[in-house]
């Protein structure tokens, strides 16, 4: 009974160590998906993304046209998820998942737009155009901020990065070809430790 039980355990156990070491592939794409996530204060922010190359094309003015609403990625909708409520500019969004678009300018502030129905600009399309009426009733937040622009395209691929900063207040950065993008995501860490404290009580 207790060569059975050995045997049965050691065949367990190189199964699970095979499981560990199979290799996975993945097919490639043109604009493979991207994930970043980063703990700041006591809110947990990830971003899922596809991350197009520039492929020696001019991007922003062009590939992506100056005064209108872009995906901020490609394919699928640029996400981000909070695991609290936070606040950007002047509102507090609740936790959960937005999508993300972006309207460049050639001169400057570009707009982001944080779309609480997790949709992206192309969904809201009638007649050729964007509904923008049903697209402001999705919108959670729509702020302004300044660009940097580089001189050369420095960056081949589109890609965002999540910086914890003070651990209060997140910078999160879009980045892609000439310019970079960033808006700031206030995590209220003090406001969600008194709201823990009451529930202690």
């Amino acid at each position: 009974m207790k060569n059975i039980t050995l045997t049965t355990l050691l065949f367990f156990i190189s199964i699970t160590a095979f499981s560990q070491t199979a290799t996975t592939y993945f097919s490639p794409v043109a604009s493979p998906q991207g994930t970043v996530i980063q703990n700041v204060g006591m809110t947990k922010i990830s971003i899922n993304y596809s991350s197009p190359g520039v492929k020696g094309r001019e991007i922003f003015g062009e590939l992506v046209p100056y005064d209108q609403i872009w995906r901020a990625g490609a394919n699928s909708p640029t996400k981000i998820t909070f695991s609290t409520s936070v606040k950007i500019g002047d509102k507090i969004l609740r936790a959960g998942e937005y999508s993300i678009a972006v309207t460049p300018r050639s001169e400057g502030e570009w707009t982001v737009d944080f779309n609480s129905a997790g949709k992206y600009p192309f969904a809201y399309m009638t007649d050729g155009k964007i509904d923008m009426e049903a697209y402001n009733e999705d919108l959670a937040q729509s702020i302004n901020v300044q660009p940097r622009l580089f001189s050369e395209d420095n960056f081949e691929r589109l890609f965002y990065s999540i910086n914890a900063n003070d651990n209060k207040v997140a910078r999160i950065f879009m980045i892609w070809s000439n310019a970079s993008v960033e808006f700031q995501v206030d995590t209220m860490p003090e406001k969600h430790l008194e709201n823990f404290a009451k529930t202690l009580k």
